[in-house]
């Protein structure tokens, strides 16, 4: 059973589960779930300190994590901390991290969900000049994209250096985690997911020729093959704590934010399954449409108005470097100067 996860703001609760089989409620009568009193009733420790379970009187039950703004508030998710651009380690370089790097990637089963299942079509390494430094996974369009780890999101929005819809997160170990080409970031800067939480779907925005998730791992800014550690054609962790060696670090890993990818995903199709398992020729040609309206749409929506809603601490300056314009542009497309105030919760006309 697939263990159903929210993304957590400041919040400290995630989803209920039940606990009664869905086929033996139906045959008892039992009424629906929602429309039964929901009255916490005991809490349950786990091995983890910071997490807590709690039973409910219409036999659910929910995580609870009584610390989380401890836990989010931890050294790692403050130092090198930046929301507007994908490199935070500028200051570390990789001749300045020791030979050997000791990560506990989960300390329990619930710690890991595969971002995605299915056969890797480009793996990592460079051909040629070009350097690859991910892996990607040809998908249905709209395939829902989930968080590997927990952590703290550093980075969600349209990148226009190749990867288009862009989430990065950040776990407690140090590593983060790319998930590039989404039709939409499904999270905001700053939220704290837990493993297996909905972080986007899949998509071909970007510098991309087909739908696909380009997924990378990445130390201080420095990739390494994420084969090293998921089996993506299973969906499993390979391994409960990794030893990272320096030696496994790309040379070109921070050469440019440059995403280079020349792969045609057409022909990838045919890897990508069915919901029953099985992919027949119209499921083929089902798929080649779906991409072509995709890509179709995408340009479309190069030319549609664009909106940012304005969040407090938001500037002229940093609205116009999210969506790569200028601050005259902007104002000549909301028809302001400079100098006017903008207020929160107003929309911006960006594009």
């Amino acid at each position: 059973m697939k263990r159903p996860v929210s993304v957590v703001r400041l919040a400290a609760c995630a989803v209920a589960f039940s606990l009664i089989p869905a086929a033996t409620s139906a045959q008892r009568g039992v009424p629906k779930l929602e429309d039964l009193p929901c009255i916490a009733i005991d809490t349950l420790a786990t091995d983890d300190d910071n997490v807590r379970i709690i039973i409910f009187t219409n036999n659910t039950w929910r995580y609870y994590y009584p610390n989380l703004e401890e836990r989010i508030d931890k050294e790692v998710y403050r130092n090198h901390w930046v929301n507007d651009r994908v490199f935070a380690y500028t200051d570390i370089e990789l001749k300045d991290l020791p030979p050997v790097i000791d990560l506990e990637l989960i300390s329990r089963y619930e710690d890991f969900h595969a971002p995605a299942v299915g056969n890797v079509f480009s793996k990592y390494g460079t051909r040629g000049r070009r350097r690859h430094q991910g892996v990607d996974i040809p998908l249905a369009l709209g395939e829902p994209i989930y968080a590997a780890f927990s952590g703290k999101v550093r980075y969600a929005r349209y990148n226009t250096g190749g990867y288009g819809n862009l989430v990065i997160i950040r776990h407690e170990n140090g590593l983060e985690t790319w998930y590039a080409h989404l039709t939409r970031c499904n999270v905001a800067p700053d939220d704290y997911v837990t493993a297996g939480t909905v972080i986007g779907f899949c998509g071909n925005t970007g510098r991309s020729r087909g739908a696909h998730l380009h997924f990378e791992v990445r130390y201080c800014d420095q990739t390494f093959d994420p084969e090293h550690i998921i089996d993506f054609a299973t969906g499993d962790l390979r391994y409960q704590t990794f030893a990272l060696d320096r030696s496994f670090f790309s040379i070109y890993s921070r050469a440019s934010e440059t995403l280079e990818e020349e792969d045609d995903y057409e022909q990838a199709l045919l890897a990508v399954r069915s919901s029953d398992g099985e992919l027949t020729s119209e499921d083929i040609l089902e798929n080649i449409e779906a991409a072509e309206q995709a890509a179709i749409k995408q340009e479309k929506a190069k030319t549609d108005p664009l909106y940012h809603t304005i969040r407090r601490g938001d500037y002229l300056g940093k609205i116009a470097r999210q969506y790569g314009t200028t601050v005259s542009r902007l104002c000549q497309l909301n028809n302001i100067s400079e100098n006017s105030i903008i207020r929160e919760g107003r929309k911006l006309r960006v594009r």
